[in-house]
């Protein structure tokens, strides 16, 4: 009676902690979406980062409670960062795995979007700038404060993301963890 107890009460565990791993993947799944992937890489990176053993296609998919057509290709995106790695088992099935360090990924990520939506910022920025003292501040519809103000805020981001670019992967942990533990104790 006692062992039929404990079993029930380990699968209701069981059950619960994969509820909740459900629902974190799905909002990390949103929080990556906002970073231009889709949800589903958010989703399937989770699951495989928490595993303690590599995951297959399928099991993913019972895990999301997705479709296989939905996995697959999201899977191969994941590979194709570098944020997973894939293995097969004796049995030829493909077993997924998160990668060690993600922040390299992170940082070429930043370079390949961010930086580039930055850059054109400031570009644009600048063509407007000389078009306004071509004008005159007499002349012109903008505000002259503002638009210095605004040029200050896009070199803000450029510095700022030049900098965590710049960083050493070793420090990019070690500045980040530290940095987002004293905003946590504030």
């Amino acid at each position: 009676m006692k062992n039929k107890i404990l079993k029930n009460a380990t699968a209701q565990t069981t059950t619960a902690e994969i509820h909740k791993l459900r629902a974190l993947s799905e909002s990390v799944g949103d929080f990556i979406r906002y970073w231009g992937f889709r949800r589903i890489h958010g989703q399937i990176w989770t699951q495989v980062f928490l595993s303690k053993t590599s995951l297959s296609g399928a099991e993913l998919t019972q895990r999301l409670g997705v479709s296989k057509a939905l996995v697959s290709p999201a899977l191969s995106e994941l590979e194709s960062y570098g944020l997973i790695l894939m293995s097969e088992d004796g049995k030829k099935t493909k077993r997924y795995s998160a990668a060690p360090n993600v922040i390299p990924v992170i940082k070429e990520i930043l370079k390949e979007r961010e930086a580039k939506i930055i850059a054109n910022a400031k570009e644009q920025f600048n063509a407007l700038s000389k078009v306004h003292q071509k004008r005159g501040d007499q002349d012109s519809i903008l505000e002259k404060e503002r638009l210095e103000e605004l040029g200050q805020m896009i070199s803000l981001a450029q510095f700022a993301l030049n900098f965590i670019i710049g960083q050493s992967d070793e420090e990019s942990v070690a500045c980040w963890t530290e940095e987002a533990l004293k905003a946590l104790v504030e």
